[in-house]
C-alpha cells in the first residue's frame, strides 16, 4: 500500500509540474546599434540581412515567448530611440508567423527611417553599459540577447578611436552579470567607414568573446564577416 501511495504521489507531482514547464516564459532581446558608425542605419544590404535574420528567428519560436527590440547607443537615456515589445502567443494576431515579418520589416526599414529623420544616429556605442543593464533579466534565465552592432565600443568606458586602432583593448567585465543569457553579437567590425577592411573585426571578435564569456554569457555566438548572417 505504501508503495502504491508513493507512486501515486510521484505521478501527481509530475503531472502538476507539466503545465508550469509547458508555460515557462522564454525571452529574446534584440539590441540595435544606433551609433553613427552602424551600417544597419545607412546600408540597405546590411539592414535587409538583419531583417531576414530576425524574421527567420522569430518565425520558429514557440509560445509563450516575449520579444523586445531596443536601441543601443548613448548610455543612460531615459527614453530609448527604439523600444518595441510583443509576446508570441497561440493567438493568430500575435503568432510567431504574424510577428516575424513585422519585426523583420522594421529592421529593413531602418535606412528609410534615418533618411526621413525619424531616427537620429547617436554619438556613442555603449555596449558595455547595455550588457550590464541586462543583469536582472539574465538572472531570471531563459533569455537570448541578439545584438546587431559593429561592436566598436566608444563610450565613457572605452576610447573608441584607440580601440579601433588596436592601441587598447576592452576592459575586464565587472562580475558575471550575463549569467543566464545566451548572447549573439552580429556584425562585429562592420563599421560604416571601413567595412572590416582594416582588420577591426579580427581584433574585436576575440576580445568580445572573452569579455562576454567572462561576464557569464553561455553560449556566446559572434559573427563579424559580411552581412549574410
Amino acid at each position: 500500500m505504501t508503495r502504491i501511495l508513493t507512486a501515486f504521489c510521484f505521478i501527481f507531482v509530475f503531472l502538476t509540474a507539466i503545465p508550469a514547464m509547458a508555460q515557462e516564459m522564454l525571452r529574446t532581446i534584440f539590441g540595435l546599434d544606433v551609433s553613427g558608425s552602424s551600417t544597419f542605419l545607412v546600408d540597405q544590404t546590411s539592414a535587409d540581412a538583419a531583417g531576414a535574420f530576425v524574421e527567420n528567428y522569430i518565425s520558429v519560436l514557440k509560445p509563450p515567448h516575449t520579444l523586445t527590440m531596443t536601441s543601443v547607443g548613448d548610455a543612460g537615456l531615459a527614453r530609448r530611440t527604439i523600444d518595441i515589445r510583443a509576446t508570441v502567443t497561440q493567438n493568430r494576431a500575435s503568432s510567431a508567423k504574424k510577428l516575424a515579418p513585422q519585426f523583420g520589416g522594421y529592421f529593413r526599414a531602418l535606412p528609410g527611417l534615418v533618411d526621413a529623420g525619424k531616427i537620429a544616429p547617436q554619438n556613442t556605442t555603449s555596449l558595455i553599459a547595455f550588457f550590464q543593464s541586462l543583469e536582472p533579466v539574465c538572472a531570471a534565465g531563459n533569455t537570448t540577447v541578439v545584438v546587431f552592432s559593429d561592436s566598436l565600443e566608444s563610450s565613457a568606458a572605452v576610447d573608441g578611436r584607440a580601440l579601433a586602432a588596436g592601441k587598447i583593448g576592452l576592459p575586464k567585465p565587472e562580475g558575471a552579470f550575463l549569467k543566464g543569457c545566451h548572447v549573439k553579437l552580429l556584425g562585429v567590425g562592420q563599421v560604416k567607414s571601413a567595412l572590416d577592411g582594416d582588420g577591426i573585426a579580427a581584433r574585436l571578435i576575440p576580445q568580445w568573446r572573452t569579455y562576454l564569456t567572462e561576464a557569464g554569457a553561455n553560449p556566446v555566438t559572434i559573427i563579424g564577416s559580411g552581412f549574410s548572417f
